[in-house]
């Protein structure tokens, strides 16, 4: 399973194939916007309920692409773990965990 880095790289290189330019300015915005919003509001994802066996896992969307994140409470810490087209199936997550 891709980390959430190499995620983003993958929405870009897929980005790059139409328009180089956006591809550099849209990751851009998209991390911006994600560590901006949760660096607010940790808890404003909600809940992946298929993912919840496993940890609380929450998901922030941007465009058509998910970020699923946990927040480690003891140290205040958000933790992204994968960044991908909001088409993807979840459940594909649940075995890589």
């Amino acid at each position: 399973m891709p980390s959430a880095r190499e995620g983003l790289l993958v929405i870009g290189e897929y980005i790059a194939l139409d328009n180089p330019t956006r591809a550099i300015t849209f990751v851009d915005e998209m991390t911006t916007s994600l560590n901006k919003t949760l660096s607010i509001f940790p808890y404003s994802g909600k809940i992946v309920e298929e993912l919840d066996l496993i940890d609380e896992i929450r998901i922030w969307s941007y465009d058509h692409y998910n970020s699923y994140y946990r927040v480690l409470d003891d140290k205040q810490i958000v933790e992204i773990l994968f960044v991908f087209n909001a088409s993807r199936d979840v459940s594909s997550l649940i075995t890589s965990l």
